[in-house]
């Protein structure tokens, strides 16, 4: 049983392998997460323009939970925060897009601001990476997500037409 909740985590953690990724794994992990928000419309993520529900953000809160439990699984394996760990960058694009219907505009926007700031990492994105185990791998990617979506519904503000 421990195999197979080690197998299912590891899964998990680098994104569906989306982590092997030769080049640019995090790119790889938040282009994964963009395709799964167009393709899974059952996502209670607002993908429709409606506010993410109540059952939207328990479902990033239960994500960020069964990341920081598979990271730190992962961190075993892998390294601290090691390249194949992934599922950080999904649950920070999530949180970018989360909202917003997925046009295509909107989706390239939200994708570059997300890689942006998870690149930067501007406080507490930063300190927050230091963090112990799984806590620091998810949470600078949470910091680097709310901090793209801003952005983004800023520059749909600015630029109504980028959403369709």
């Amino acid at each position: 049983m421990k195999r197979l909740v080690d197998g299912v985590l590891r899964v998990l953690a680098t994104g569906f392998w989306t982590g092997f990724f030769p080049v640019a794994p995090g790119t790889a992990g938040s282009l994964l997460a963009v395709a799964l928000y167009v393709a899974v419309p059952a996502l209670p993520l607002g993908a429709d323009g409606s506010f993410p529900t109540l059952a939207g953000g328990l479902f990033l809160v239960g994500l960020f939970t069964l990341g920081v439990v598979a990271s730190t699984r992962a961190e075993k394996e892998f390294g601290r925060d090691g390249g194949p760990i992934v599922l950080d960058e999904v649950l920070g694009q999530w949180i970018t897009l989360a909202g917003l219907r997925p046009d295509p505009g909107v989706l390239v926007a939200g994708f570059l601001l997300f890689r942006f700031f998870d690149i930067v990492k501007p406080f507490p994105a930063g300190v927050s990476q230091s963090w112990k185990e799984g806590w620091g791998v998810m949470a600078d990617d949470v910091f680097a997500g709310v901090y793209a979506a801003l952005a983004l519904r800023g520059l749909l503000a600015l630029m109504p037409g980028l959403g369709g």
